[in-house]
């Protein structure tokens, strides 16, 4: 074993040191390849254990690792892999997964809007995670055209699709500021953030400019132009009313700086942000009449439509940024389709619980709490993940969630592998958060074919440099087999 431990140090060393290249080619799993003998998966287990056992990179650290062959399911190392842990965005798999499944890879999200018969405008919102200003600007051209040129205010915004729960349990709550926990609706705009730049002034010492887009929310701001060249260090701190008040610095010289801040009250944001391009296009909002009211309005003319993308397409802008808001609005979607409006977070969990119990995963190894990872109480095994990835190497779907992963050193947020001989071979989600450092995918050995993995890490404190090498190293030694 001694012998087995210098070797893994060694090469571990070697990973450390070796530059980064330019990126690699992508070499896509596949399912033919030699099977693995018992002696390869002997040697395998050794290596590991030595590489795993007592490292540096983990000292103080719960860590879990699962490889099985992709082709027979059969296990090839296990460590740790029935432990629960918190998964991070590597839960992201398991929502994105059920959506494939229960949705089907060419669903699509449709927004409508219709006028009603007292001449106002209501918007029906689909639960389109990706709807954009650019759309709001094409329904207001799409009223334009029409020869409409007065409706009734204000605008009705139905987003009875979804509930109002905006958030799931276990959130942290000083998060709620930031654009990745803005909150889920039915009807959303630029995914519920409003996008804030500052610059600084000419002259040190002088109040930095601000603008908002869309201009829709009431912003103030503290933040000063610094003598000292770099960038900003700005904080936002809002107030009951929704208004954002802006603090810090901005080097004198600096280009400018972008923050994106999740909005108070969505309805109100699209409401107001449409207003305004409708006031753009020529269309204005007539309020001296009593307002409309949603539950009472008898809409009859559709006046837009807007479709999203296919699922399909949909998903590689999930995994790859790893975006939290399209975890939560794919979860209430699936709470809608499988149990009727409003979709809710609880029943979109059940669908999944009911998906995951038909993989034949064991219900009890599972806290599902959200749909991306971001609460406290989220938790899986190795073995759960392994579970969902070997569903989806079987599935129709096959090709979709390949190409809808990160690829270490070539695509997405993958650290530590380019450079390495797993570059270009590893097809995973990351899962990142404060003590928590996850992986889940596919690898793409040189002579075996496919291995599915998971290699999960919580209760950690380390540094992250030190653990992407180890696991780079723990990859490649399967890879290069």
């Amino acid at each position: 074993m001694k012998r087995f431990a210098l070797l893994a140090l060694a090469a571990l060393a070697c990973l450390m040191a070796r530059p980064a290249s330019a990126q690699p080619a992508i070499v896509e799993p596949v399912a033919l390849g030699d099977p693995w003998t018992a002696d390869e998966i002997a040697a395998v287990q050794r290596d590991l254990d030595a590489l795993l056992g007592g490292a540096p990179a983990l000292r103080g650290a719960h860590a879990g690792v699962l490889l099985v062959d992709a082709r027979t399911g059969a296990t090839l190392y296990a460590r740790n892999a029935e432990d629960e842990f918190q998964p991070a965005s590597t839960f992201k798999l398991v929502v994105g997964s059920a959506a494939l499944e229960r949705l089907g890879e060419d669903y699509r999200f449709r927004t409508n809007a219709s006028l009603t018969a007292s001449g106002a405008l209501v918007v029906h919102g689909g639960g389109d995670p990706f709807l954009t200003l650019g759309d709001l600007d094409n329904l207001a051209l799409a009223v334009a055209q029409a020869g409409i040129k007065r409706l009734r205010g204000p605008l009705l915004i139905d987003s009875s699709r979804y509930d109002r729960k905006p958030y799931a349990p276990g959130w942290t709550w000083d998060d709620f500021t930031y654009d990745y926990a803005a909150k889920a609706s039915a009807l959303a705009v630029e995914e519920n953030v409003v996008h804030v730049h500052v610059w600084p002034a000419a002259v040190a010492g002088r109040p930095a400019k601000v603008s908002v887009d869309p201009p829709v929310i009431g912003v103030s701001s503290s933040i000063v132009t610094a003598a000292r060249a770099g960038g900003a260090d700005a904080d936002v701190d809002p107030d009951p009313s929704g208004r954002l008040h802006l603090s810090g610095t901005i080097g004198l010289g600096a280009s400018s700086h972008a923050i994106d801040i999740a909005v108070n009250d969505p309805q109100a944001y699209v409401a107001k942000a449409l207003a305004l391009r409708l006031r753009a296009h020529g269309v204005a909002l007539v309020r001296d009449l009593p307002p409309a009211d949603l539950r009472t309005a008898r809409e009859t003319r559709r006046i837009w439509t807007h479709l999203s993308p296919p699922l399909s397409l949909m998903l590689p802008k999930f995994w790859i940024p790893s975006d939290n808001f399209v975890g939560e609005m794919f979860l209430k979607e699936l709470g809608f389709v499988s149990a009727g409006r409003p979709g809710t977070t609880l029943a979109g969990i059940a669908y999944e619980k009911h998906w995951l119990r038909s993989l034949g995963l064991d219900l009890g190894s599972f806290t599902l709490a959200d749909g991306c990872g971001m609460s406290q109480y989220d938790r899986l095994t190795p073995r759960d993940l392994v579970g969902i990835l070997q569903h989806d190497w079987n599935a129709p779907y096959r090709e979709i969630v390949l190409s809808a992963l990160p690829v270490g050193g070539a695509r997405g947020t993958i650290e530590g592998i380019a450079g390495t001989p797993a570059a270009g071979r590893v097809f995973a989600k990351t899962g990142s958060m404060l003590h928590v450092r996850g992986l889940a995918g596919y690898l793409a050995t040189q002579r075996h074919g496919a291995v599915t993995f998971a290699f999960s890490v919580d209760d950690w404190n380390g540094a992250y440099a030190d653990l992407a090498a180890l696991r780079a190293a723990v990859l490649s030694r399967v890879i290069g087999d």
